[in-house]
């Protein structure tokens, strides 16, 4: 068994020899992989080990030292976290301004269809789009709510005009 450093610097384990061996036919690790044998303390090459000097024997030695190890395996990459807005959307579109909601509801389902499909520039900007349209339609929705009380509240208007006496 042994533990291998990956690609983000940070060690894996244990794999078994077998494992191993598979990788390096993948071309998922190589001779300058960094690899620490059970019980061992020590980080050499996989180059280095007896049970995989001959996988390596055709291959390109070692790196001199002081060159940066090549990592055993690559994570994928990451996504970015972009808010969707969604529930946002919802809300406003329910509770405040219906007409101005439905846009920031489109553009916040836009935002995970387009990073599925690998858009990340487009996913941002139907973000910023659903946010956009969320703001908009919060403030006027509290807007044209708000109004009326303080209107209501202030005596201008629900009271009848008043009724001369004759």
């Amino acid at each position: 068994m042994f533990k291998i450093i990956g690609a983000d610097q940070k060690p894996y384990g244990p794999v078994a020899e077998d494992q191993l061996r598979q990788w390096i036919s993948e071309g998922r690790a190589d001779g300058r992989t960094l690899a620490q044998a059970e019980g061992s303390m020590d980080w050499k090459p996989l180059a280095s080990f007896p049970e995989f000097a001959a996988l390596f024997a055709s291959m390109t030695p070692p790196p001199a030292a002081g060159q940066p190890p090549q990592p055993a395996w690559t994570p994928p990459a990451a996504k970015p976290d972009i808010p969707t807005y969604l529930p946002h959307a919802i809300i406003v579109t329910l509770c405040c301004c219906l007409p101005l909601g439905i846009p920031a509801i489109v553009y916040a389902a836009q935002v995970s269809s387009k990073l599925a499909a690998g858009d990340i520039a487009g996913a941002r900007t139907a973000s910023n789009n659903a946010r956009t349209w969320f703001w908009i339609a919060l403030v006027l929705g509290l807007v044209s709510q708000v109004i009326p009380l303080l209107l209501l509240a202030s005596g201008f208007w629900g009271h009848s005009a008043p009724r001369w006496r004759m």
